[in-house]
Formats: C-alpha cells, sequence, structure tokens
C-alpha cells in the first residue's frame, strides 16, 4: 500500500487598480522626492539637537509632551545626601628647579542634609577623593517642581526617599 502525497501550490495575484489620469511615473518621483527631504531634514534636526542649548531643549521637551516624570541620581557620603561643594584650595605644586609641574593640591568643601534637615560641612582633600565622594554611592529621586530665576539658573524641588523635599540648584545634580 503506498499513500500518494499531494501538495497545492498556492498562487497569489496582485493587482493594482490605477485611475488612467493618475501618471505613476510622477507618483515614483514625488515620492522619492518626499523621502530624500525626509532624511535631510532628520540631518538637520540631529544637527540642531546636537548644538542645542540643552537646559532649553529640555523646558520645551516637559512643556510639549506634557508631564513626564524625571529621575535623578543624589550623592551620599556617610548616610548624608550631598547638597552642593566647593572649591577651597586648588594650587599647582612645581619643582623649584625645573619650574614643571609636579603635583597638585586641592581642597573642598562638600555640604551634607542630615536626617534632621541641618546642612554640615565636610572637607575633602584631593580630586581623586573628591570624585569618589560624589559618585560612588547614589541613590536615585523624583523631581517633582523646578523655578528659574530671573538669570537663567534652574532649581529643582526633589523628592527624598524618606519622604522630604528639597530644592537643589541643577548645577549639584548628578
Amino acid at each position: 500500500m503506498s499513500k500518494k502525497t499531494t501538495t497545492k501550490k498556492l498562487e497569489t495575484e496582485t493587482s493594482i487598480n490605477v485611475k488612467p489620469d493618475v501618471d505613476v511615473n510622477a507618483l515614483a518621483e514625488k515620492l522619492e522626492a518626499l523621502e530624500k527631504q525626509r532624511v535631510e531634514d532628520q540631518k538637520k534636526i540631529e544637527m540642531l539637537e546636537a548644538v542645542a542649548d540643552k537646559g532649553r531643549v529640555f523646558n520645551y521637551q516637559n512643556k510639549t509632551v506634557g508631564k513626564k516624570q524625571m529621575n535623578i541620581n543624589l550623592s551620599v557620603y556617610e548616610g548624608k545626601i550631598i547638597v552642593g561643594w566647593r572649591t577651597l584650595k586648588d594650587i599647582l605644586i612645581k619643582n623649584p628647579t625645573t619650574g614643571l609641574t609636579v603635583g597638585e593640591e586641592q581642597e573642598y568643601e562638600v555640604l551634607l542634609l542630615n536626617d534632621a534637615g541641618e546642612i554640615e560641612k565636610v572637607t575633602i582633600h584631593g580630586y581623586p577623593r573628591f570624585s569618589e565622594v560624589r559618585y560612588t554611592n547614589r541613590i536615585e529621586t523624583r523631581v517633582v517642581g523646578k523655578k528659574e530665576d530671573e538669570n537663567g539658573n534652574l532649581t529643582f524641588t526633589v523628592l527624598l526617599p524618606d519622604g522630604r523635599e528639597i530644592d537643589l540648584d541643577q548645577r549639584f545634580l548628578n
């Protein structure tokens, strides 16, 4: 007993109904021109975004897109949140005989927000240590508001994990 295997060949037909007064070649040329223009426009948009003021782009996107939740990372040092810093000393150390720079001496003041809501000041010596303090331990927080002063400086209101809200200058957001 033998079984016969049959296969069916599916045939599909594609037809396009074109009105006699439509020039297909003209439509194809128009489509090609539009695609070329779209590519040029996309390049121009990329260039404009690359050279644009990031703060203004951010403001524009927030106004036009609607309310998006913005999260940022804040640095934590010794269990306290870093809310600011400033350079106290930045001195180049030069070799007295050759005059070449052989090192540098740096000192930074870091402002920490404790659990009681008070600001404490800590001095950090050397940029490597300062960088380590700023980037090692971080927590994610949510921005709940922003203000701009008459000089264009932005201040963000940040919701901390413990429920407190603090205002931070944009320079101190990481």
